[in-house]
């Protein structure tokens, strides 16, 4: 579970809107979506992630919203939704699929706080959610400490929790008929760090959006770092870039794109950012800068292993010639380094 639905969740209980949280807790064939995936229905219609579009999506939408107009304390569901040429015309005949998905009404926002303030600590933590009626919810360390709630009986190991939690993959763990569970890591939110205002950052933060990464910008000059140039970045800090850094704390779910308005700048910012544990280190620039920018490095100490750390000139070769196609190039290496370096 990631930061932007249990933010939505929290933000809809303050207006006191009602919504639905889906996730998919089942699937069989070619589905559009992973076990774990969710989905947040509001009652005004509109939606906060997705399990997948098409029609699949608007039925269980339609179910949400009929599952809120039954009772305020109305309990959780299960739903199945076959998947086929009825259901998604654009399916070829042959190619089915079945999705079994979750529907819990939110309503507790202790349960929802406690779980935010326990994310944003970085802290390892699983929550678990029977799928026996009335489906219960707690809240576990990855040594199988009880943090919220009731102890599950027959649950997994703490072996196995920690492998869920450090993994970061929903499973559904089944010890019995009368014994299956719903475990999903609390997601530390992926924060994307734009050092430089400028065109290729501007695309970086536009497509990192959708992309579910919060996006940070800082810029030392205030004609470039102004909100309205970034529309739907969490913050546009000016400040010089040396003390940006340190006051954002860089931890490993940080991803950091360098693309400053000089070459001095550029290697500042390399030097703080290699200070910490950032995930990815990417700098925009020719393979000419680069190297000048590391030999500099070099000589002030810095190692070659941490040097390794660096990827420039940034991005994946696509030839990209305008802003917008190295932004996608960018993006497209801070995926592939999201799915493949532990």
């Amino acid at each position: 579970m990631d930061e932007i639905i249990i933010q939505a969740i929290l933000n809809l209980q303050n207006t006191q809107v009602k919504a639905v949280l889906a996730t998919i807790i089942h699937t069989e064939g070619s589905t559009p979506r992973d076990l774990g995936t969710q989905m947040l229905i509001i009652e005004t219609g509109q939606i906060i992630g997705t399990i997948g579009g098409g029609t699949a999506e608007k039925l269980i939408s339609k179910k949400a919203l009929a599952l809120l107009n039954v009772d305020s304390d109305v309990q959780a569901e299960i739903q199945r939704i076959v998947i086929n040429q009825e259901t998604d015309p654009a399916r070829l005949a042959g190619c089915g699929a079945n999705i079994d998905v979750l529907l819990e009404p939110v309503h507790d926002r202790d349960f929802w706080k406690f779980t935010l303030d326990l994310q944003r600590s970085g802290k390892d933590a699983v929550i678990v959610t029977s799928l026996i009626p009335p489906y219960p919810k707690s809240i576990l360390n990855s040594f199988g400490k009880v943090l919220w709630g009731q102890l599950p009986t027959e649950l997994v190991s703490a072996e196995k929790l920690q492998g869920i939690a450090t993994g970061r993959r929903t499973e559904v763990v089944e010890m019995t008929e009368q014994s299956r569970w719903l475990v999903e890591p609390i997601l530390r939110t992926k924060r994307l760090l734009i050092l430089g205002a400028g065109h290729v950052a501007k695309e970086v933060a536009y497509y990192a959006r959708p992309l579910d990464f919060q996006v940070t910008v800082i810029d030392d000059r205030a004609a470039y770092a102004r909100s309205e140039l970034f529309p739907g970045a969490y913050a546009v800090i000016c400040s010089d870039f040396r003390t940006g850094i340190q006051n954002y704390s860089l931890n490993c779910d940080t991803y950091v794109v360098i693309a400053t308005w000089s070459h001095q700048t550029d290697a500042e910012c390399l030097k703080e950012v290699l200070k910490f544990s950032a995930k990815y280190v990417g700098m925009l620039g020719s393979t000419k800068k680069v190297t000048a920018i590391v030999k500099h490095l070099q000589e002030k100490g810095y190692t070659t292993q941490n040097l390794a750390r660096l990827r420039a000139p940034i991005g994946i070769n696509i030839n990209a010639q305008t802003p917008s196609e190295i932004a996608i190039s960018i993006l497209a290496e801070i995926i592939s380094v999201k799915y493949t370096v532990g």
